[in-house]
């Protein structure tokens, strides 16, 4: 797992954990995530199955919206860290 993204990678396991994706679905992206930490392709599929997810299993509105915040946060953060770090080695 890639150290400069840990924080984001363990914040996006514990939150595809509490969520109802399909458990092979799950399986698959924490296996991912376990070995080689976030990359663009897997954070896509986990939003895109994410907006898929029908909001009665989301417990209503509220929680679909915090949820998708949750992990827009996570995403931007996680994006934030890479910019930072590939400005830094252009100096």
């Amino acid at each position: 797992m890639n150290s400069h993204n840990l924080a984001e990678t363990q914040q996006l396991i514990k939150f595809i954990e509490k969520l109802n994706f399909a458990d092979e679905d799950k399986k698959r992206w924490l296996e991912i995530l376990h070995e080689n930490g976030i990359d663009e392709e897997t954070i896509e599929e986990i939003h895109k199955k994410f907006l898929e997810i029908p909001v009665e299993k989301n417990s209503g509105d509220w929680n679909r919206a915090r949820n998708n915040m949750e992990l827009t946060s996570i995403i931007k953060r996680w994006r934030l860290s890479l910019a930072s770090k590939n400005f830094r080695r252009s100096r």
